[in-house]
């Protein structure tokens, strides 16, 4: 395994030094883990919205746009909660 050396302030040092201890690993397999895991886009309004509307024309009129809205940011609170959740090393809330 070839090494690769990483610089952090020591405030972000700080904040890497609890969410190692919570995750309970290492700082480098904490960094290497998130170092090569994909990064998802962050949802923007205008995207938040054409989902929506997508989602409500996918529906065919079964479920009113105002359902259809907040069951997308149901589900979109959820994965953001799944998501902090497992980079800190904890199990997601079911």
């Amino acid at each position: 395994m070839q090494e690769v050396k990483v610089r952090f302030p020591a405030e972000d040092l700080a904040v890497l030094d609890q969410q190692v201890a919570v995750a309970g690993v290492s700082r480098a397999e904490l960094v290497r883990n998130r170092a090569l895991s994909a990064a998802l886009p962050r949802l923007t309004v205008s995207d938040y919205h054409r989902l929506v509307a997508d989602a409500t024309t996918y529906m065919r009129g079964d479920l009113r746009q105002q359902h259809v809205e907040h069951l997308i940011a149901y589900v979109i609170t959820r994965l953001d909660q799944h998501s902090r959740q497992t980079d800190a090393g904890h199990q997601p809330a079911q």
